[in-house]
């Protein structure tokens, strides 16, 4: 398995590898990288497979299609933090510790990959971290 050499497909993988790990620093998954494995999906093109740990899906990252994959891929891995900490994550706190409510990263987009809180776009994937700090809140 070899990780895409073409340029503008290599900046995307990049680009949306980058924006997970940052969210999903801290949770103890393992970092975000890509692979290319024709065999895994059995369809030329469509070997781009992401790679978290022991989990593995394929995505597709050209053109427009980084924020779908960020979109998709923080869905999936959410449900993987939340397995793993066997809690809601994240779960989003006042500095009193009372609980503001759980984002969610829905699966599909129509625009940027974002985190919701209560059904109301919070912020972009990929700012998760400093957003919650910038909001005067923490992650439980």
């Amino acid at each position: 398995m070899d990780t895409s050499t073409g340029s503008d497909t290599a900046a995307a993988q990049a680009f949306v590898a980058d924006r997970l790990n940052a969210d999903f620093a801290g949770t103890g998954l393992a970092e975000v990288h890509f692979q290319v494995d024709a065999a895994w999906t059995g369809t030329p093109g469509d070997d781009l497979i992401l790679v978290a740990g022991g989990h593995e899906f394929p995505l597709a990252v050209e053109g427009r299609g980084v924020e779908r994959a960020c979109a998709f891929a923080a869905y999936q891995l959410q449900s993987d933090a939340m397995s793993d900490l066997n809690r809601p994550w994240p779960e989003v706190a006042t500095s009193q510790g009372k609980t503001v409510g759980v984002l969610l990263a829905p699966a599909e987009v129509r625009g940027i990959a974002v985190w919701e809180l209560a059904g109301e776009p919070f912020c972009a994937v990929g700012h998760l971290h400093k957003a919650v700090e910038a909001a005067g809140l923490h992650i439980k």
